[in-house]
């Protein structure tokens, strides 16, 4: 008797069995290609600037770089730039950033998002909303300062940030994509 239970839930189970087991190879399947599109990649231009990104990035510099050195930028960004005889512009979305100087920052701008933010490690950026607005003072960043704008609200708004946190992120970020193929 004990024998035809066990066949009889072995049988009821083994369907159940195997969904689960699709369930959880789609999962795997999905989250290999999420971490497959966001391989680690640095873009190295001409004028020493460098941007460190994940693929869900975009990073497009201007035709004309460096003679008109303009990046833009949807996603989330690490850059590093030298001193220049003219400021480095890096639009997004909602903000355009003039960046002078040695500089290094993080912006965090996806288009499908509602707000970004620049986050200064080092250097000095200045921060405008790239659409017209009633206040349009612009935000002056040095060492770990940051800006983060919301269009919904019309907000724009500079805090203070710890450095560390940021420095370790784009040490990780920097040796990962140095590691992979270039783009």
């Amino acid at each position: 008797m004990q024998r035809t239970v066990f066949a009889s839930a072995k049988k009821r189970l083994w369907p159940a069995g195997m969904v689960l087991l699709a369930a959880v190879v789609a999962v795997l399947a999905w989250v290999s290609r999420m971490n497959a599109s966001r391989t680690p990649r640095v873009l190295r231009l001409p004028d020493r600037t460098e941007a460190f990104f994940l693929t869900d990035t975009r990073v497009e510099p201007a035709p004309a770089y460096p003679h008109s050195r303009e990046i833009r930028v949807d996603g989330d960004v690490f850059i590093r730039t030298p001193a220049a005889a003219a400021p480095l512009i890096v639009r997004t979305r909602l903000l355009v950033l003039t960046v002078s100087g040695d500089s290094a920052l993080r912006i965090t701008g996806y288009s499908k998002q509602t707000g970004e933010q620049v986050e200064v490690l080092h250097g000095h950026v200045e921060a405008r909303k790239s659409y017209p607005s009633n206040d349009s003072t612009p935000d002056m960043l040095i060492d770990g300062e940051m800006s983060m704008i919301n269009r919904t609200i019309d907000l724009m708004e500079k805090e203070t940030f710890d450095t560390a946190t940021l420095r370790v992120w784009s040490e990780q970020l920097m040796a990962a994509a140095t590691s992979s193929p270039p783009t």
